[in-house]
Formats: structure tokens, C-alpha cells, sequence
């Protein structure tokens, strides 16, 4: 499904929008910038869930209940991949946007490469057993980020651990928290990212052992977005191309989330600021007709329920340490730019919606950036929200009570 991104796709996807340096190198923030307008009215705009979105939610999650009931279906004989594991689906007919972790609701991946002991383990709790080549394979052929981790401790540190004088995850889980710019798929396209990473191999002509492991590590880059655009192609998308409509940009945006999913398995997997990207494609599209708010909300809804289905396969002795299986799949809002004005968006008010249209999810943790700046109308909508649900998390405590709002504790991890 490859093809070739032209000049004059890049008007088409980019038509409307505003400034100049994002374009010639990708540059998320710079396009905020450029592009973010602040929204200071209320959430009367706000539409309610479709039947489509509701049927959606009750297969998650009447399938997370069944599996939960008995064992979650997990791969033994696979390594976890981007684009070598087919597609899934939760109801093909039905989704408006295509993306899940595995080829199966909840299908629970084998990711060695990390530390082959855990993986192993997590498959004996999960009542499977470890197949015999792969344990060859990450034994004696490959060299895992657990083992690589433990090759360079010193003699002291291997002492202080022995000693549990430095603590933190299981030994055998070697991850912690992992953030993606996952919108910048939607904004340049596979193909544009490519070719910078392209530029930047051919830009280091010194060669020395510090810039032999870079080069490496580039042309490892380059090969994980090629992966990405092949994880489209499973679903009939062509990512290579930037998105041109706000459907497009939450869709890409997905895949390039769960492509992360698929293969890395993080304490806490973050989406990261993602809202006030997709606003800016909102609002052009309201303003062309593209889409109606009840479409747009819709396609949100969608999203959430697809990072509610993400779920990695832990251990006994990691959920000792954190109850419920989190993955912190944390989203960011509002808050203040280096302008000191409000970052509040009409999205944001979108993203919180959700937990009146879906239903109150762990996941995905939506953060708000509370800050005196923000209009009163969205510090009302928060609040009420936080009252009715427990997704919400809140930064910056101290500037909430000199609101006039009180302490509140935090509801979840903290950013």
C-alpha cells in the first residue's frame, strides 16, 4: 500500500493552518504555537454518546469481564511486534477508528526483549508455558534491556541492590515510564519523519565509536516509523501521509500509540499532550463543515475506548506493588505556555466528556494543568466533573486552593 507522498498532499493535509518553521522541520510545539487559539466559553457545546460508541463500550467491556472471569488469552509462541502481528478489531463494522495492542480484544503479548525472566513468568501465572526456542533465542542469542542493565552495575551497585538499599520495580521489569509524541504521525506523515531521520544519518560524516552507536541507533528509528506505516497498512491506512481532517489525526494518532504498545511495555505508557493537537484539526474542520461537534465527539469517544483496552501482561510480584494493573496511559491539558496565556481547549472539555459518555475509566488518566490563569468556566466544568469521577487528575494543588478550591489530594499517579 505504499506511496508516495507528494508536495502537493502537504498543502492539502496543511491548508489553513498557520506558520512556516513547523513545515520545514517537525515540530510539534512550534505548530501549537502557531496554530493554538484558547477557548474561554463553557461546555454547552458539548454532544452526548451515539448508540454506536455505547455498543462499543459494553463489548469492552463485557469482554474484559469474561476474560478477567477465567485468563486473558496470551501469546507464548510470538514475540511481540509492530507490524508482524495481524490487525485486530473490537467490532470491525462498527469502529470509527482502527487500532488495537494485539490481533485479538485484550490478547496479552509476549515481550521478552525486555527481560526474558519476567516475560517467562508472567506467562507460568497466566497458566501458559514458555516455549522452548524463544528461551533459546533470549538466552543465548539476544541480549535483553534487563541484561544489558545488569552487565553494567558496578560492584557497589549490585551490593546496594543485594542489600535493598536501592529499591524501585521488580528486578526482572526494567521499564519505566515511557512518553511518546504520538500526534506527530498525524501532523507530518510517516514518510516526512523518515526522511529526517534519513538526513540525520547521512548528517554525521565523523566516524568514532560515539557516532557508529548513533548512527545505529537512527537507522534503528528509521526502521521502527517504517513499522508504523506497515501497522496501517494492516488496517487499510496510509500513516505514510500526514492526516488531513481531525478523524485522520485522532486515527493516526492511535497508530502510532498503539504501535508503541505493541512492543514496549512501560510501568506507565503516557499519551502525553495530545488534545491540543487534535483541536487545532477540530476547529478547522468545524469551520469548513468538515465535521459536526457530535461527529467530533464521537470520534473521541472512540479513542478513549481504545486506550481502555490496552493491557500488558504483568506478575504476581508487580501487581504487589501496584494494585488494579495500571498502565497510566496519562493525557495532559489546559495549563499555562511560556506566554502565560491558558492552553484550555475545546478538546480538553472532549476528553473529559467522555466520562459522562462512556462511562469512569481508570484509564486513560486524563491531567488537568491547573493553573490560576484558567478560565472560570473550565475550572467550574472540572470540578463538577471530579465530584462524578475518578480519571481526573489535577497538577498543581497549591494553586488550586489559592483558587479558592481547596487541597485535593491526587486521584492517581502523578505526571
Amino acid at each position: 500500500m505504499k506511496t508516495e507522498v507528494t508536495e502537493n498532499v502537504f498543502e492539502t493535509a496543511w491548508a489553513g493552518f498557520k506558520g512556516l518553521d513547523w513545515k520545514e522541520k517537525a515540530s510539534v510545539s512550534r505548530f501549537v504555537k502557531a496554530n493554538h487559539e484558547k477557548y474561554d466559553g463553557d461546555e454547552s457545546f458539548l454532544e452526548g454518546p451515539t448508540a454506536r460508541s455505547l455498543k462499543i463500550k459494553e463489548i469492552v467491556e463485557s469482554t474484559k469481564d469474561r476474560y478477567e472471569a477465567t485468563e486473558f488469552p496470551m501469546d507464548s509462541d510470538r514475540v511481540a511486534s509492530i507490524s508482524d502481528i495481524p490487525a485486530g478489531y473490537i467490532d470491525q463494522e462498527n469502529e470509527l477508528i482502527f487500532g488495537l495492542q494485539n490481533s485479538e480484544l485484550f490478547r496479552l503479548s509476549f515481550m521478552p526483549k525486555g527481560g526474558v525472566r519476567m516475560a517467562e513468568v508472567a506467562l507460568k501465572e497466566h497458566g501458559y508455558k514458555p516455549d522452548p526456542v524463544m528461551h533459546e533465542i533470549y538466552t543465548k542469542h539476544v541480549t535483553t534491556v534487563n541484561d544489558g542493565i545488569f552487565r553494567a552495575y558496578t560492584s557497589n551497585i549490585r551490593k546496594a541492590r543485594h542489600a535493598h538499599t536501592v529499591t524501585g520495580l521488580p528486578d526482572a521489569y526494567s521499564r519505566g515510564r515511557i512518553v511518546g509524541v504520538y500526534a506527530r504521525l498525524a501532523l507530518y506523515g510517516a514518510d516526512f519523519l523518515m526522511k529526517e531521520k534519513s538526513a540525520d544519518w547521512n548528517a554525521i560524516e565523523e566516524i568514532n565509536e560515539e557516532t557508529i552507536r548513533l548512527r545505529e541507533e537512527i537507522n534503528m528509528q528509521y526502521q521502527a516509523i517504517d513499522q508504523v506505516a506497515k501497522l496501517g497498512d494492516l488496517y487499510g491506512l496510509d500513516v505514510r501521509k500526514p492526516a488531513t481532517n481531525v478523524k485522520e489525526a485522532i486515527q493516526w494518532t492511535n497508530i502510532a500509540f498503539m504501535a508503541a504498545c505493541r512492543v514496549i511495555n512501560g510501568a506507565a505508557t503516557s499519551l502525553g499532550r495530545v488534545p491540543i493537537v487534535l483541536d487545532i484539526f477540530a476547529e478547522r474542520d468545524l469551520a469548513r463543515g468538515t465535521f459536526t461537534e457530535s461527529e467530533i465527539q464521537e470520534f473521541v469517544d472512540d479513542f478513549v475506548l481504545k486506550l481502555r483496552t490496552v493491557k500488558f501482561a504483568r506478575t504476581k510480584e508487580y501487581d504487589a506493588l501496584y494494585s488494579g494493573d495500571p498502565t497510566f496511559i496519562t493525557t495532559s491539558m489546559a495549563g499555562v505556555g511560556d506566554d502565560g496565556q491558558h492552553r484550555v481547549t475545546k478538546m480538553d472539555y472532549r476528553f473529559l466528556n467522555t466520562l459522562d459518555n462512556i462511562g469512569n475509566s481508570p484509564e486513560p488518566n486524563l491531567t488537568v494543568l491547573w493553573a490560576k490563569e484558567l478560565p472560570y468556566a473550565f475550572k467550574r466544568y472540572c470540578m463538577s466533573m471530579s465530584h462524578k469521577h475518578s480519571s481526573i487528575q489535577y497538577e498543581g494543588v497549591k494553586t488550586m486552593a489559592e483558587d479558592g478550591y481547596g487541597e485535593m489530594s491526587c486521584i492517581s499517579c502523578c505526571v
